[in-house]
Parts: structure tokens; C-alpha cells; sequence
């Protein structure tokens, strides 16, 4: 039996003690021949299982469906679904995703494609909390294992969910810019604003809640502004634009935060055009490219928050497989966040997150 052993990530602040999880046991591999039994199961697994009496790992047939294509994140997942499949011996049918996260009808559409296919299970990122919600039940009541990652559906029509605490990750953020406004000004105090990429959006909202709820425990600090990209997603458009009219608006502003890399992007392009001083006014973020990276190392940026997508993509097949064979999955699996600041961006922990593709040890060799 192969067993893949938890990483365990060191506490990155006083409120999160958190474990990077794959599933501890993904399946049985021995070769080609190795047969998936249904066996016993609870009336509920019968619902909404197919039996696979007599066949093998490699007989089974995924799919995953992303936001979009157009995203060093979705790439990332990708990257790791590709790997897990390849491992496993499982037949892929593709991955694909939308032209941009803003299109819902564009991802309607694949996974009705994918459907059609007959695939064993499907690992979907859904674009919206409810829109998707008829053809990811279409998908499960046809018997597909339906795991989704990243970002929730509210149907209930789903085998398991892979995805970051995003309110905890908004929470986080509030607590990192805060932390840099004292640093910066010698108290957590002032003027603060926020952006949204998409509202509608379920990681988002939950996101955005989170920063909220914690920003009020800085009773110095006031949100003054809370703007909405959109969807754009080119960072030099509308989330290059509501970070710049903020800053107009709010001469006295000391701190930005933007809830996902294209508002984080287009508010490192404003303050860079606006030519605002970094020792003054904080930025603070939700994932990263290497631009981030390079950022955080010249105390241009003052954090991002980290998820972990390459988990989300290898664990999203994992548990395709698992459930494939019968056995009964987590409904949640909390895939972790953490702070990148420049004082721990040279971190093996952090190292590892910035960059997943080359630097995780997630899966066999």
C-alpha cells in the first residue's frame, strides 16, 4: 500500500496551526491489474456510487474544469492534476477551463462537455457559488464522482471539497496589513481600503468577510473604501483602476489590500505609476507570481496570503480515485493558508508555496 505522509507546516501565527493534507492513503497500486472492488457499502455510498466491479486504475477517466486557463494559479493545479494522473495511471480527458473567471456560461458549458464523456469523476472549480449548481448535480446524479476544489458550491451534490479557509485567509490578510500599518507608522491606525475581483464569487466573499470581521479589531483602523474589479482579468484594467482612484480619492490612505492576484496586481501597478511611498502606505495581498515574489523580497509588497493549488490539484485526483473505488471520502478537506511577508519569503515552508511546481514534495518520485 503507498502512503503518502502529511507535510507539516510550522505555525505562521498565533491563531493558525496548520497541516498540509493529501490523503493519507490514495489507493492500492500495484500495477495495471489491479482490480477497484465496490464492496460493502452504506445505503447512502449506493445512492451515489458507481460500482467498478473487475476494473483497474487504469480503466478509470477524469476531467478537470477550472475557472480559467488564463491564471499562473489554475496552471499550478493543472501541473498537479497532470502529475497525480500520470502516477496513478489514470486516463485523462482533459483540462480545460473558461476564457476568465467572469465567464460562468463558458464553464457551464465544459462540464456539460465532460459529462458527455462519461468520465469516472470530475475535479471542478466552480466560477460561481450557485450558477453551477444544476450542472454540477447533472454530473453527481449521473453517477460521477464529482470533486470540487478551490471555491464552493452550495449544492450539496458533491462527494468532497478541496479548498482554503478563505475566510480565515481574509482574516489573515486583515492581521498582516494591520501589523504592517504599526510597523510602518508606530500604530494600527488610519485609513484602509480593499478590492474585490468578482463579487458573487464564493472564495471571494468568504474572503472579504474574514478581512472585515478582523480589520474591526483594529479599532484605529476605518475601511474607507471597498471597490469591485469586475472580473477583469487583466490587472492593468479595471483592477489597475479602482486601486488608482482609491488612492486619489484617499490622499491619506495606509493600506491597500487586494483579495486575489489580479486586484493584488493592479494595486502594485497603481502605487508604482502613483508613486506612492512604500514606507508609508501597506500592500497586502491574496497569492502570487514570481512579480510577488521579487516584491516581497524589495519590501514593495508587505504580505500576500498563500493557498495551496498544487494540493487542490494532485489531492483533487487523489480523492477522485479514492471515491472511484468506493471508499468514502472527507466532504472537507482544508488545504491550509499562510502568510508570505518579506521576513519569511526565504523560508523552505514559504519557498515551497511560492513555488509548487518545482519545490513541493507532494507525490512519488
Amino acid at each position: 500500500m503507498v502512503v503518502l505522509i502529511p507535510e507539516e507546516v510550522r505555525v505562521m501565527t498565533r491563531q493558525l496551526h496548520r497541516i498540509l493534507v493529501v490523503p493519507v492513503v490514495l489507493v492500492t497500486v500495484l500495477a495495471s491489474s489491479v482490480a477497484l472492488s465496490s464492496g460493502t457499502r452504506s445505503a447512502s455510498a449506493q445512492r451515489t456510487a458507481l460500482t467498478h466491479t473487475g476494473r483497474t486504475v487504469r480503466q478509470l477517466k477524469m476531467e478537470v474544469v477550472v475557472k480559467t486557463t488564463n491564471s499562473p494559479y489554475w496552471q499550478i493545479v493543472f501541473a498537479a492534476a497532470k502529475k497525480a494522473a500520470a502516477q496513478f495511471g489514470v486516463q485523462s480527458l482533459g483540462y480545460v477551463g473558461g476564457p476568465s473567471e467572469a465567464d460562468i456560461n463558458a464553464e457551464i458549458t465544459l462540464i456539460e462537455d465532460a459529462i458527455a464523456k462519461h468520465p469516472d469523476f470530475l475535479v471542478i472549480a466552480p466560477t460561481s457559488a450557485s450558477a453551477l449548481n444544476p450542472v454540477i448535480s447533472k454530473a453527481y446524479k449521473a453517477g460521477i464522482k464529482v470533486i470540487i476544489i478551490d471555491s464552493a458550491a452550495t449544492t450539496q451534490n458533491y462527494t468532497s471539497f478541496l479548498a482554503t479557509d478563505n475566510r480565515l485567509g481574509g482574516c489573515l490578510a486583515a492581521q498582516a496589513l494591520a501589523r504592517a500599518i504599526k510597523r510602518k507608522t508606530g500604530a494600527a491606525r488610519g485609513q484602509v481600503a480593499y478590492a474585490t475581483f468578482q463579487s458573487g464569487a464564493g472564495s471571494l466573499g468568504a474572503r472579504d468577510a474574514g478581512f472585515v470581521q478582523c480589520i474591526r479589531a483594529f479599532h484605529g483602523i476605518s475601511v474607507v473604501a471597498h471597490k469591485d474589479a469586475g472580473g477583469d482579468p487583466n490587472p492593468g484594467g479595471k483592477p489597475l483602476s479602482i486601486a488608482a482612484d482609491t488612492l486619489t480619492a484617499f490622499p491619506k490612505l495606509v493600506g491597500y489590500w487586494g483579495d486575489n492576484l489580479q486586484t493584488l496586481q493592479g494595486a502594485e501597478k497603481a502605487f508604482q505609476e502613483r508613486h506612492v511611498n512604500h514606507s508609508k502606505v501597506s500592500l497586502v495581498g491574496f497569492d502570487n507570481t514570481a512579480q510577488e515574489v521579487t516584491a516581497l523580497k524589495s519590501h514593495q509588497l508587505d504580505g500576500t496570503i498563500l493557498q495551496d493549488p498544487y494540493q487542490m490539484g494532485y489531492g483533487g485526483v487523489g480523492y477522485g480515485i479514492l471515491a472511484s473505488a468506493g471508499l468514502t471520502v472527507p466532504r472537507f478537506v482544508n488545504t491550509g493558508v499562510t502568510v508570505a511577508t518579506p521576513a519569511n519569503v526565504n523560508g523552505r515552508v514559504i519557498q515551497g508555496l511560492l513555488d509548487p511546481v518545482s519545490k513541493r514534495q507532494i507525490g512519488f518520485k
